[in-house]
């Protein structure tokens, strides 16, 4: 019985970790002066600072990858993921909110943002679980060569709803507003803005109803598929209720993303010392931010788990576009501010090259996912250049 004890007592140490050494780290950084001192110092130890933090962020987003995990099997699919997407897409709303109600005036934020979101999760982290699903199925092949009706893939006709979803609503949000006749700039008329706003609440409503309820099944696992470890996850080996879980998710998500937006000061510090457009430091915060659904869709591929991470992934871009665009539009009516959807020519090149790439795929050998992480590459590279 005290062996027990001592061993849940262990077990609870090690998930709450994680969770304080992120809490020590974000009170170093609003309560005391080594973000300022940080800033002032030279080079190497802006960036030896930014490796430090980012290895915080990153044992953080473990953790909540753990925590999501076991969310998911406690409450079962598509429902899991949804928990995560809805914990991610409210601390990022409010952080886009705060910096539009605070910062200064930046017409482009929330068209940066989504498009940053959307460029990281279809090209990098879905590139990058592509490859690793593919591979990982690929060893457990006999002879050398592929058995095609164990090759990984994904619920089909569920991937393709996400398909629909994500390439109607960028091309609405991101690419009409540049062929606007009422406006100069590339954002619609205030009419235009509210159907828009409209359109993408409903039809984000209308998916989440039809996710949660009779069409439940095609966001869910083909089952022949999945790659089942013979260990134990150590969630479950803690019997980590339901409630835990999702308290632990949630905490580790906040202190994630408070931790990723107050580096941004130092980030662009960085950035600068090195020569680097300061474009880029927005793509590194929102990578930081979106560390905890990248691991966790990197750990469903690892275990065939395609829906999973397809569920992770596109579901944060439906979310992200369908309810940051009218948010934003809201509140730079309530600041005054001229809010710029319309991507740069460049921008809607990539942004179409990937929704192509994004089509879903019966079947992954690998391929499609190396030619993802080709346009993610090149997209990084854009930004530096």
């Amino acid at each position: 019985m005290t062996d027990a004890a001592a061993q849940r007592t262990g077990g609870l140490i090690s998930l709450l970790l994680p969770i304080l050494v992120g809490l020590a780290a974000l009170a170093s950084i609003e309560f005391s002066d080594v973000m300022g001192w940080l800033i002032l110092q030279p080079t190497a130890i802006v960036i030896s600072g930014l490796i430090m933090l980012s290895s915080v962020v990153l044992l953080l987003s473990r953790s909540v990858a753990n925590q999501a995990d076991r969310v998911a099997e406690l409450i079962g699919q598509p429902y899991g993921t949804l928990v995560l997407t809805a914990a991610v897409m409210t601390i990022e709303l409010a952080l886009v909110a705060s910096t539009m109600l605070t910062g200064e005036s930046n017409p482009t934020l929330a068209r940066d943002s989504m498009f940053s979101v959307v460029m990281i999760a279809l090209t990098g982290v879905t590139g990058l679980c592509n490859v690793v699903a593919a591979v990982r199925r690929g060893a457990l092949c006999d002879n050398g060569k592929v058995d095609t009706s164990l090759m990984v893939g994904p619920n089909l006709l569920g991937a393709l709803t996400y398909f629909d979803l994500i390439s109607t609503m960028c091309v609405l949000a991101l690419v009409i507003p540049n062929f606007s006749r009422t406006t100069t700039e590339a954002n619609f008329s205030t009419p235009v803005n509210v159907v828009l706003s409209v359109v993408a609440l409903g039809v984000y409503a209308v998916f989440l109803t039809a996710q949660m309820g009779r069409y439940s099944n095609l966001y869910t696992e083909r089952e022949s598929l999945v790659i089942h470890d013979d260990g134990d996850q150590e969630a479950d080996e803690q019997g980590l209720t339901l409630w835990k879980a999702a308290t632990l998710l949630v905490v580790g998500l906040l202190v994630v993303c408070l931790i990723a937006e107050s580096m941004g000061q130092l980030i662009e510090t960085g950035i600068t010392d090195l020569g680097l457009p300061s474009s880029l430091a927005g793509v590194l915060v929102a990578i930081l931010i979106l560390a905890p659904e990248a691991l966790n869709a990197v750990q469903a591929a690892s275990q065939g788990e395609v829906q999973r991470s397809i569920n992770t992934l596109y579901g944060s871009v439906v979310a992200t576009v369908s309810l940051t665009v009218p948010a934003v539009l809201v509140l730079g009516v309530i600041t005054n501010t001229d809010v710029i959807l319309g991507l740069e020519p460049f921008e809607m090149v990539l942004l179409a090259l990937t929704l192509i790439l994004s089509y879903p795929h019966a079947r992954l050998t690998g391929i499609e996912g190396l030619m993802k992480l080709v346009i993610f590459l090149f997209w990084i590279l854009l930004q530096v250049a």
